[in-house]
């Protein structure tokens, strides 16, 4: 699909933004139907992996830039809401100012890495996300290998945590349908489709993806810091391991990349499978996963969104067919 082809609608005429937002709220209400603190934990985590799914998917789904590197800006989020929480700053607030410095750090990573292309910029990514971790790993004020605590005053309030991280997920799918639909979007598909051509029309290729690499990081230094106040405890071998810049790809990968909706799909699968798999395989499942992307890839590289569209045409088949049949 070219530039050309692509259509600019409201997002408020579109039915299916409205079907999105419906079923957000859906969920938005479950913890007020007596449903249990382990399902309420279960979903706070998916709305924050929503978030982070959400953000690569700005970078990698709507740009074509495959980072693996997202765990920096998820860790450095951690640190700083962390950071900030025992220093008394207000919760909310140490939210800004880790999507803040997490922004920044994009600014850092982006301006050399984002000179690469391809494979390149991928291994590149990897060597940061890496070279992060150790550093976090032996400084002091993260507390090193032994981790970080967070002491918050006053009582643990689980339907807090649970919208704070609701609020955030929504907030980063409205902010991705708002760029899928606008101008920008449209840059961003043309760098996707064609750098060199993208340029020629006027794009200017580093800094759209300067830009959207800055919003990305800013979600996803949001979602490490609310998941930080969440779990308490924070160590540099679980918010900056590469493990997590690695789940935080898959998500989209499994709802589908560049779209909307896949990410978020891709989420709640992985968010509502992940304990399962870990419980019961706690050696392989990664291998799992692995395997899992294999076969996505190998069969449906649209992921769930995809096999859903085909679902929907074949329905449609059905039915012209059968109001031929019937005009007969």
């Amino acid at each position: 699909m070219t530039v050309g082809n692509l259509q600019n609608t409201s997002l408020f005429s579109n039915p299916r933004w409205i079907l999105g937002a419906a079923f957000f709220a859906a969920f938005g209400a479950l913890p007020w139907l007596g449903l249990g603190p382990n399902f309420t934990r279960l979903m706070f985590t998916t709305f924050v992996w929503i978030t982070a799914s959400v953000a690569w998917n700005l970078l990698g789904g709507f740009a074509g830039q495959v980072s693996f590197g997202f765990a920096v800006f998820y860790g450095l989020g951690a640190y700083t809401a962390a950071m900030c929480i025992n220093q008394g700053v207000n919760a909310y607030m140490a939210f800004l100012i880790a999507g803040a410095v997490a922004a920044a750090a994009s600014l850092a990573i982006g301006l050399p890495t984002f000179r690469l292309r391809g494979p390149y910029f991928a291994i590149a990514t990897i060597g940061v996300s890496e070279a992060v971790r150790v550093i976090a790993t032996n400084l002091q004020m993260t507390g090193g290998a032994s981790g970080y605590r967070v002491a918050e005053h006053g009582p643990f309030r689980p339907l807090e945590h649970f919208y704070t991280a609701f609020v955030l997920a929504a907030a980063a799918v409205g902010i991705s349908a708002w760029i899928r639909n606008s101008k920008f979007g449209l840059s961003l598909q043309a760098i996707h489709e064609d750098e060199e051509a993208a340029a020629d029309i006027g794009v200017n290729p580093l800094t759209a993806k300067l830009i959207v690499h800055f919003a990305a990081a800013g979600l996803t230094g949001m979602a490490g810091g609310v998941f930080a106040r969440y779990a308490a405890f924070i160590h540099p071998q679980g918010v900056f391991a590469f493990n997590t810049s690695v789940a935080i790809l898959l998500m989209p990968l499994i709802g589908g990349i560049g779209t909307v909706a896949g990410p978020v799909v891709g989420a709640f699968v992985y968010g509502l499978v992940q304990e399962e798999l870990i419980a019961a395989f706690p050696q392989f499942h990664l291998l799992l996963y692995g395997c899992l992307l294999i076969i996505i890839i190998l069969f449906e590289p649209r992921g769930v969104m995809g096999w859903i569209g085909q679902l929907y045409a074949a329905l449609r088949g059905l039915r012209r067919k059968s109001a031929t049949a019937s005009l007969r």
